[in-house]
């Protein structure tokens, strides 16, 4: 008898083991090669959490991954190019290999997305998941679009005269220094 309670307690000890510590929310990886610089918001409820995968809209193996924590609004960058995104999901985050488990559940975005960049154009887009009757589904996805403006600033510094050596030379114009201040803003187009 004292075996077999020694048994279960042993079984009942490792399953919590099982389960390793959710990740922090953010990348995961990027294996894409190119630079991550276009915006994916995802707006999700509480009770689960997400792992996100981009894949080429051709097929293939997924290029990116981020961690979203339910209930929070996530915010990743990303390559250009046209993606298939899909969310792995689930209560009990057990790695990458194995996600959520046996229970790790799939949503897809329907149509793959296009991210790109103009000169002063960012082209994301923003997904918004919900649970209707025990599911996740895309409840809304459309375009989010930063526009990006350049605001230059100069001013003209008089050098002190007696920089200047007048000695053997002619007159010439004071010495001056040119400041320049480059800023730049981003803000959703509207």
């Amino acid at each position: 008898m004292r075996r077999l309670i020694a048994l279960l307690l042993t079984i009942a000890l490792a399953l919590p083991a099982l389960a390793q510590d959710r990740p922090r929310a953010g990348l995961m990886w990027n294996r894409s090669g190119l630079p991550a610089t276009l915006p994916l918001v995802v707006q999700t409820l509480p009770g689960r959490d997400f792992a996100l995968f981009l894949s080429p809209d051709i097929g293939g193996d997924p290029v990116m991954a981020g961690y979203i924590h339910g209930g929070t609004f996530f915010r990743l960058l990303v390559p250009p190019g046209t993606w298939t995104i899909r969310f792995a999901h689930g209560t009990d985050w057990q790695g990458e290999d194995a996600l959520f488990g046996p229970d790790t559940e799939w949503t897809q975005v329907a149509e793959p997305m296009t991210f790109g960049a103009s000169v002063a154009r960012k082209h994301g887009y923003i997904i918004r998941l919900i649970e209707t009757e025990g599911k996740v589904r895309v409840a809304s996805s459309g375009a989010l679009d930063l526009c990006q403006g350049l605001t230059i600033t100069t001013e003209v510094i008089e050098l002190d005269d007696e920089l200047r050596d007048d000695r053997n030379r002619l007159p010439t114009p004071g010495l001056r220094r040119l400041e320049i201040d480059v800023d730049t803003r981003t803000r959703v187009c509207g």
